[in-house]
């Protein structure tokens, strides 16, 4: 099972403005009325509860939303680009793979996120037209959208997760209650990655995990460490397997429960029900080991064999009833990450020199402006020198020593000073 990916997104890019004047019978020099380009497509995600893997994603790992459609004469304004959504299960967890930060936990079905804003559709030459200036021969283009490269983890959420050390017959059960087709051999790290089965019982159901083998040193990142403990949080209840041949089950149930504490203290909050398997190898062995455990924890200790069917109706129905007691006690809690969007700054402006004769703008206004304008364009040159001065980066620039023919830089694009 796919659990975890690194894929790339993109907004889409916003549509062009267009250069356009009124035309129409015995109106023979109307006003310019070039519309504005359309918005670019925003990407979202959104958890659903019918995909349980990432596997979606392993051979195409490059999505763009739509871009917006240009703009029209007599004011039209281009169409906004369609937004994307994408789907992940429930229980993924969203970072920028760049930086590792945090963007969203998208931890029940329904949660959605938006991820990457479209680019901001260009002006039309209407947009410009001013008393001083009532025919501007210029227009903006589409700004790009957002890109960034996504770090998808899927956190598996799952009703019961079953957990013990290797070979303790974890899928032997998963597959003899499930649906869940899991690879079986009798030899430790059978499961190298988590599988989920549906479990029905009665008219209810549940899904149960088969997560990898613990071994002691996990919680510190030995044997499969990290890939199996992460899995666990995210679960109702846990089902503790303890293999009835095992010479001393109480140091296996410590050992497991010892690395889960050291993982997430939390864990122990964690729903427990104890379990000895494969007691069709040996019945009195395993009574044995049951009365243990049961010495230790001062709690039942089911008895079951996956391979005969003993003890496994009985078991899952005891599942069910702690699964909807703990989606029951949970309604309304909120998770401990909640989805958030990711801020766009909107600061006013930096200035900073960057070497000889360099000076480097930041600020979202003034270098989304510069770059959506088509300086090839009669008059473009001139609208720009005007906005550094409405906003006050020429004074700044000029604080900072800028001369003529040093470099402004705007993002992608640069420009020569000319005071």
């Amino acid at each position: 099972m796919l659990d975890a990916i690194t894929i790339h997104i993109s907004g889409g890019t916003g549509g062009n403005g267009v250069v356009s004047y009124h035309r129409e019978k015995f109106v023979p020099q109307g006003g310019p009325d070039g519309g504005d380009g359309g918005r670019g497509g925003r990407v979202f995600f959104r958890a659903v509860d019918d995909v349980y893997t990432l596997e979606q994603y392993r051979s195409k790992k490059k999505f763009r939303a739509a871009n917006g459609g240009n703009g029209g004469t007599n004011l039209r304004t281009g169409a906004h680009g369609e937004d994307l959504y994408l789907t992940v299960p429930a229980g993924t967890v969203l970072h920028d793979a760049e930086t590792g930060d945090f963007i969203a936990d998208l931890a029940k079905p329904g949660d959605e996120v938006l991820v990457a804003h479209g680019g901001r559709g260009g002006w039309g030459n209407k947009r410009f037209a001013t008393p001083t200036n009532k025919t501007p021969s210029f227009s903006q283009k589409g700004h790009e959208g957002e890109e960034l490269d996504l770090r998808l983890e899927l956190r598996l959420l799952a009703d019961v997760g079953i957990i013990g050390l290797p070979n303790a017959g974890k899928s032997t059960l998963l597959a003899n209650v499930s649906n869940a087709k899991p690879k079986i051999a009798n030899y430790p790290f059978t499961t190298l990655e988590p599988m989920l089965g549906v479990v029905n019982v009665a008219y209810d159901r549940f899904t149960l995990a088969d997560l990898p083998g613990l071994v002691e040193g996990a919680s510190e990142g030995y044997g499969l460490g990290f890939e199996f403990l992460k899995h666990i949080r995210r679960c109702r209840v846990l089902l503790h397997l303890i293999d009835s041949s095992s010479p001393d089950p109480v140091t296996d149930f410590e050992l497991i429960e010892g690395e889960l504490r050291a993982y997430d203290p939390k864990l122990d909050e964690v729903v427990r029900v104890v379990a000895v398997s494969k007691a069709d190898l040996d019945p009195a062995a395993a009574e044995e080991s049951a009365n243990k455990l049961v010495a230790h924890l001062g709690q039942p200790v089911r008895i079951i064999s996956a391979d005969e069917g003993t003890g496994t109706t009985e078991l899952m129905t005891e599942l069910m009833a702690l699964v909807n007691a703990e989606k029951a006690r949970t309604v309304g809690e909120e998770p401990d990450e909640i989805p958030v969007l990711r801020p766009q700054s909107r600061e006013r402006f930096n200035v900073r020199k960057e070497g000889e004769g360099r000076f480097v703008i930041e600020g979202y206004r003034p270098v989304s402006f510069v770059e959506m304008m088509d300086t090839e364009m009669a008059g473009a040159r001139d609208e720009i020198d005007r906005r550094l001065d409405r906003w006050g980066i020429s004074r700044a620039l000029r604080r900072e020593g800028i001369q003529r023919g040093d470099t402004m830089v705007f993002g992608e694009v640069e420009l020569k000073w000319d005071d």
